[in-house]
Parts: structure tokens; C-alpha cells; sequence
């Protein structure tokens, strides 16, 4: 009785450790990367930062829901930033918290698993150069130069449709 009921407690956890949603890893990747195509097409996505870069700073990691959405040609950025800036408005800045307008906006696949996007935005503060690299896998890596304050990059996922 005790070799019959090991061996079941073993076989239910070798199933359940064998199946992940009932897709191979390939197909996983397959799906993911056609969803990440399919949202890129649309000029419709975010991406949900967790790591931010400043220019000449240590790297840290952002414990809040920091984020970028693109929805055609209007940018939402709610990001952090850390670094010298040049030049403020009296009473302080946004930062990289504003709604804009893109213009300039490139897209072109450099390799067979990357996008690569840019576009420009401009405020009433300042203008700033949006360069991000999308995978396959949906990690992103966003680049943000600026006029008037230091560079700072970030790293996230794009959110993708469950």
C-alpha cells in the first residue's frame, strides 16, 4: 500500500511539474513572440519598467508600477528619473511623468528577435529622444536622452495580453 501510494504522489508530481499551460516551450515562444508582433504592429503597447540605469549611477531596481504606453501616436511616460538636469522650470519638473505627442516615429526590425523603436516627444519643459529595443521574449530596454538633463536608461517587459 505504501509503494502504491508513493508511486502515485510521484507520477502527480512529475505531471505537474511536465505541463506548463499545455505548451511546449517553443510554442510558448512561439505565441509570445507573435503577440509581441501583433502589438508592435498596432503602435499599441506598455511596458512595465523594474530596473532604471542613470547615466554615470549605480543601477537600481524600481519597486513601483513605472511604465510606458504608446498608443499610436500619444505617449504616456509615468518613469523615474535620477540624474543632473540642466535647466528647470521654477518649482521643479515633471521629469519623465507626462503625456506627449510622438513624432519622428521609426520602427524596423534589426534582427530576427528585435525591434527596434524611436521617436521624439517634446513638452513644455523640455524635448526628449525615446529609443527602445524590443525581444521576442518581451523584455524591453528603454534609452531616453534629453535636452536639457543626463540620460537614464531602463529595463522592463512589454505587458502582453493574457
Amino acid at each position: 500500500m505504501r509503494v502504491l501510494l508513493t508511486a502515485a504522489m510521484l507520477a502527480l508530481m512529475l505531471a505537474a511539474c511536465g505541463t506548463t499551460g499545455g505548451l511546449s516551450k517553443a510554442e510558448r515562444a512561439a505565441l509570445v513572440a507573435r503577440q509581441v508582433d501583433s502589438l508592435l504592429s498596432n503602435r499599441t503597447f506598455s511596458i512595465e519598467v523594474d530596473w532604471m540605469r542613470p547615466l554615470g549611477g549605480t543601477p537600481r531596481h524600481v519597486n513601483s508600477n513605472y511604465e510606458l504606453t504608446l498608443n499610436g501616436d500619444q505617449l504616456d511616460s509615468y518613469l523615474p528619473y535620477v540624474g543632473e538636469a540642466y535647466r528647470l522650470p521654477y518649482g521643479g519638473s515633471k521629469g519623465l511623468n507626462f503625456k506627449g505627442t510622438v513624432t519622428d516615429f521609426i520602427m524596423q526590425m534589426t534582427t530576427r528577435n528585435r525591434y527596434v523603436i524611436e521617436f521624439n516627444v517634446a513638452n513644455d519643459e523640455d524635448v526628449f529622444h525615446y529609443r527602445i529595443d524590443i525581444f521576442n521574449n518581451g523584455k524591453a530596454v528603454i534609452d531616453v536622452i534629453a535636452r536639457d538633463r543626463d540620460a537614464i536608461s531602463f529595463d522592463g517587459m512589454l505587458k502582453l495580453p493574457q
